[in-house]
């Protein structure tokens, strides 16, 4: 197991270097960079002094130099912990991305717990309670949460609090708490906020997670080795829960690897209608933009958390199921 550890973890960099560049590429498709285009936008305003700088511009963001010279001095930046200067803002990438992180980790973490948590445990219930009257409310609840894009739950919710108390909840914080320091109100302001945005992403999430749990828990309840343990007498809780269960998370557990990166790159249309300060909407900027060495970074952290991901379903697989050995 020792070796097969280390084995992964020395697989890390070369596959985080290879999505970088991948990502790199898909970049340098479109026509011209972030200098041409900044370019044209300010001729087209009327500032045509800007065309006299393209030049200058383009030396002092390095884009003047080959490709695959400009990805191998940001590699070598980024394993030294130099993530590089946004080419929008000026600023660094770093910086950026740590004033992104909170409001990010605060949402995706608590849109992640709720989702699994109740996603599991009402797909578990559905699943042993199957035809019932609560199990077709579950159903028609899974159904719509499916169907429905979270953004546009969203939107219901944002006019729903704007009905109750005539305030538009956008965004995590109020005007009057921006910049101030944590306080009692502060926390509460936040919690006003988050609801809607955790809520309607919340509910697609579980929808997958409950469908998901209660297939799988229905197909291992019809297995031969449950009927087997049923005529030895086995109480009906011990199959369900030491036995089915854990063989019924298995594809959850594989899907572990894109739940992560879904923390970085979830819910970006909702993160947008709500105004969200996080980093699914600066990585859609810096794309749309072509801010080469932001967007690259934030790609390069989406990739760690899938690989990530990967080895810690590998590792939650082998102990759910004895059968899986590392070899």
């Amino acid at each position: 197991m020792t070796r097969y550890i280390v084995r992964r973890l020395l697989q890390f960099i070369p596959s985080l270097i290879m999505i970088a560049f991948v990502g790199f590429v898909i970049m340098e498709l479109p026509p011209g960079d972030y200098v041409s285009n900044y370019v044209r936008g300010q001729s087209l305003s009327g500032n045509r002094d800007a065309a006299t700088q393209e030049a200058v511009m383009r030396e002092q963001f390095g884009l003047d130099k080959p490709f695959l010279l400009r990805f191998a001095d940001w590699t070598f930046n980024l394993i030294r912990g130099d993530f590089g200067i946004s080419l929008s803002t000026g600023t660094s990438v770093r910086d950026i991305i740590l004033s992104k992180l909170g409001a990010t980790v605060a949402v995706s973490l608590t849109v992640f717990v709720l989702s699994w948590g109740l996603g599991i445990a009402l797909g578990v219930y559905s699943a042993t309670h199957q035809y019932s009257k609560a199990d077709n409310i579950l159903t028609t609840i899974s159904f719509l949460g499916l169907g429905l894009p979270d953004f546009l739950i969203a939107l219901a919710f944002l006019v729903l609090a704007w009905r109750l108390n005539g305030e538009v909840l956008t965004g995590l914080q109020s005007a009057e708490y921006i910049g101030k320091p944590v306080s009692v109100g502060l926390i509460l302001d936040f919690l006003k906020h988050l609801w809607i945005p955790v809520s309607a992403v919340v509910i697609t999430g579980m929808a997958w997670v409950m469908r998901v749990m209660r297939g799988n828990l229905l197909n291992e309840l019809g297995k031969n080795y449950v009927t087997a343990l049923r005529a030895k007498g086995v109480p009906e809780q011990t199959i369900i829960w030491k036995h089915a269960f854990r063989n019924a998370l298995h594809p959850l557990i594989g899907a572990l690897s894109q739940t992560l990166a879904f923390l970085i790159n979830g819910f970006v249309i909702t993160s947008i209608v709500l105004d969200l300060p996080t980093i699914q909407v600066t990585y859609m900027t810096a794309t749309q933009g072509q801010d080469l060495y932001l967007a690259g970074t934030i790609l390069t952290l989406i990739g760690f958390l899938v690989l990530l991901g990967t080895l810690v379903s590998d590792f939650l697989l082998a102990w759910l199921d004895p059968r899986i050995r590392f070899s």
